[in-house]
């Protein structure tokens, strides 16, 4: 290997480690949610565009775009400690230094990186921004919720649910149901998807006297998948604390029995 060949792959390597360093310090925050469709903004980092999904996360910079005066994004800067609207009428909005992670936070947003790695099936590289935009994959292929098993538990209450879910052809029509022993199934809530593989439900209470809920998603060629979860009350788990209840819930292993509850908090910004 020559000189020059040798100098240019340090010159190389050298822009990479500073690049990584600076992402590190970049990162905010996540889009928490927005109303209308991902067409209805746009959200540019640099000379790229970055799908709209609830629970993306953002990078100092980026800049976000509301095409509409009726529509609205939420966003949670700080590492998720600072509520942020975005509308017609601060739009565009750029994402400043203001909203960085704070050093405070550093091992609670690692935790968070960390869960959204495994939860995305994306590789764990610190700094690496996420994108919860779920591709669309085969449409011939049935839908597929495969972060719902059969030990899934969600802390019992009122609260709205995002769904989400892989495969199958849009648009797709989503049931929450309840089946109490011997009856006939009841659909506590339904809505459309109508190009997303991702909804958000109105507020539903999850009661332990029913404890068993299951979501349904049925996609444009009438190919279907059902997975359920169970409701438990915050006082029946060991340990559980009434306080800082999210960082105990990400610090535990069991991921498929605790991920949907997660998942739920850091959308709805809790």
């Amino acid at each position: 290997m020559n000189r020059l060949n040798k100098t240019a792959i340090l010159v190389i390597l050298a822009s990479c480690l500073v690049t990584a360093h600076a992402t590190i310090h970049e990162e905010t925050g996540w889009i928490k949610a927005f109303d209308g469709q991902p067409e209805h903004y746009t959200l540019t980092r640099g000379n790229e565009t970055v799908p709209v999904a609830p629970l993306t996360t953002l990078l100092v910079g980026d800049q976000i775009i509301i095409k509409d005066e009726q529509h609205r994004m939420e966003l949670m800067l700080q590492g998720g400690t600072k509520p942020v609207v975005v509308t017609n009428s601060n739009s565009p909005f750029e994402i400043t230094e203001e909203g960085k992670v704070p050093t405070a936070l550093g091992e609670f947003w690692k935790s968070v990186k960390g869960f959204l790695n495994y939860w995305y099936d994306t590789a764990p590289t610190e700094g690496h921004p996420i994108t919860a935009a779920i591709p669309k994959g085969d449409e011939k292929q049935s839908p597929s919720i495969p972060w719902l098993t059969h030990s899934t538990r969600l802390i019992a209450g009122e609260r709205a649910l995002f769904l989400q879910w892989q495969e199958g052809k849009a648009p797709f029509t989503v049931q929450v149901t309840h089946t109490p022993l011997w009856k006939n199934t009841i659909i506590l809530w339904e809505g459309t998807a109508e190009n997303t593989h991702w909804i958000t439900t109105t507020p539903l209470n999850f009661d332990t006297k029913r404890k068993y809920y299951r979501i349904t998603v049925i996609d444009a060629n009438g190919k279907k998948v059902t997975r359920g979860f169970r409701a438990v009350a915050s006082e029946k788990v060991a340990g559980y604390p009434q306080e800082e209840s999210l960082t105990w819930l990400l610090q535990q292993q069991d991921r498929h029995k605790w991920g949907f509850e997660i998942m739920q908090r850091l959308a709805q910004g809790q």
